[in-house]
């Protein structure tokens, strides 16, 4: 069977296809304060891309969140602020969790700037 190969119309419709829904895509602002999560992920990775350590407290926030994906965001961006994950597992128990946050807790009170 012939293998599909999209040629030059189909390539440059789904090109501005994309352009216009980025465009019509609403612009995520990073904010840890944000009810909508994405903006919480974005403000997260975006510490971790700056090496922004005076967000260390808001990121240990988002390790109690409700949804797994933001406690990922949140422990990577930590590590890779702190070289550490103190234990904490996004995926972990509820107690589990618990017990690794007040690590957390610990850590910023004493490290944090």
């Amino acid at each position: 069977m012939p293998r599909y190969t999209p040629g030059p119309m189909t390539r440059g419709a789904g090109a501005i296809l994309l352009l216009l829904l980025g465009a019509c895509a609403p612009a995520i602002s990073p904010d840890f304060h944000s009810p909508e999560p994405a903006a919480r992920n974005a403000a997260a990775v975006r510490a971790a891309a700056a090496n922004d350590r005076s967000a260390l407290r808001d990121l240990v926030r988002l390790l109690d969140s409700d949804d797994p994906a933001t406690r990922l965001i949140a422990i990577t961006s930590l590590e890779r602020l702190t070289g550490t994950t103190l234990g904490y597992d996004h995926a972990g128990s509820e107690a589990s969790r618990a017990q690794s946050i007040a690590r957390w807790v610990d850590y910023v009170r004493k490290e944090a700037p």
